[in-house]
């Protein structure tokens, strides 16, 4: 971060040292105030490690709906995203979502939950609300994400199904 200070504090020098040497002399020698604003917005990238697969068994449906809690569950999906330390973030990502069978067009639909800490501990993460939730890196610049989340397969039939998930970290 100081670097991105340093950067924004010699862009402002020299910017202003530019427009001051392009003034015409008898501009100078008015009595008027100059004032320039000089803004910069650098753009970082979030990079997203998937560091754990969310894992569906049907042996522990109970009423023909898996559920797994991103809170607690050891099946939940577990992910770390890395930025600028300290900074602020935005988290979202869809809810619901189809699950395709890869053997015939049957679908699934899941509904998912995410929770998040600046620590990699699940059971003091914290549940998303549906809406944008604002977070920020932690002091190494990491943020993590576990996926969780309710699906019915009362009516699936035996197989594999996959689909995607769609998260998105913004700074803020």
């Amino acid at each position: 971060m100081k670097n991105w200070n340093r950067l924004y504090h010699l862009l402002s020098v020299a910017i202003g040292i530019f427009v001051l040497c392009a003034l015409p002399k008898a501009a100078l020698a008015q009595d008027r105030d100059v004032i320039i604003d000089v803004s910069a917005e650098v753009t970082s990238s979030i990079e997203l490690i998937t560091l754990q697969s969310m894992e569906l068994a049907a042996e522990e449906a109970e009423n023909n709906i898996i559920n797994i809690d991103p809170t607690s569950s050891p099946n939940a999906g577990k992910m770390v995203a890395l930025g600028n330390p300290n900074s602020e973030i935005r988290v979202s990502y869809l809810q619901t979502r189809e699950l395709a069978s890869a053997e015939n067009s049957e679908t699934l639909t899941f509904n998912y939950l995410v929770s998040g800490n600046q620590e990699e501990d699940q059971n003091t993460s914290e549940l998303l609300d549906l809406e944008n939730r604002d977070f920020s890196f932690n002091q190494d610049g990491e943020f993590y994400l576990w996926i969780g989340g309710s699906v019915d397969i009362s009516t699936a039939s035996p197989g594999n199904y996959q689909g995607e998930f769609t998260l998105e970290i913004e700074y803020i």
